[in-house]
């Protein structure tokens, strides 16, 4: 079992010439989390995550965790300032100004193998949400999550243990 197998394909991507808000209109309408900004060969720049936005939009302060506890921050409105201050930035800009130092995705090539992958969804240095699968020019072929994973242990385990009557 190797990448090219589990992964899922016919992502929903964006160009970097879209907006934040248009990053957050595509979240709430296709029930997603994260999406792939690709250029006009298919070549992933980058990938904007709910979690990316949330840490943008947080005060310095708190992102920094210059103030551990968090009853006494401002509330709600420094938040939607923060997100105004977004909305109609080009993701080109975004994706170079806020990339995160440990982004909450990785990049493997089709033939990686599942083992391979499943490892780096558990390994505890850094978080990773979700793997694009890329070719040798880093083009988006697909993208594997870990029910992904599941699905598919889940279907060879059935196929090799079939329930007997």
């Amino acid at each position: 079992m190797n990448a090219a197998s589990i992964m899922s394909t016919g992502i929903v991507t964006l160009t970097p010439d879209k907006t934040v808000g248009d990053v957050v209109k595509l979240f709430f309408e296709q029930r997603i989390r994260q999406v792939p900004v690709v250029n006009e060969e298919n070549v992933v720049l980058g990938v904007i995550t709910s979690r990316i936005l949330l840490r943008t939009v947080l005060p310095g302060y708190i992102r920094e965790g210059f103030l551990k506890d968090v009853r006494f921050a401002p509330e709600l409105k420094q938040f939607v300032e923060n997100m105004d201050a977004l909305k109609d930035k080009p993701l080109s800009g975004f994706i170079n100004k806020y990339k995160p130092a440990s982004p909450d995705y990785a990049f493997v090539g089709p033939e990686t193998s599942a083992m391979e992958i499943a490892t780096l969804f558990v390994n505890t240095e850094i978080f990773v949400d979700r793997i694009l699968v890329v070719d040798n020019k880093k083009r988006l072929l697909g993208i594997i999550s870990p029910i992904d994973i599941f699905r598919n242990l889940w279907k060879q385990s059935e196929k090799d243990n079939p329930e007997k009557d």
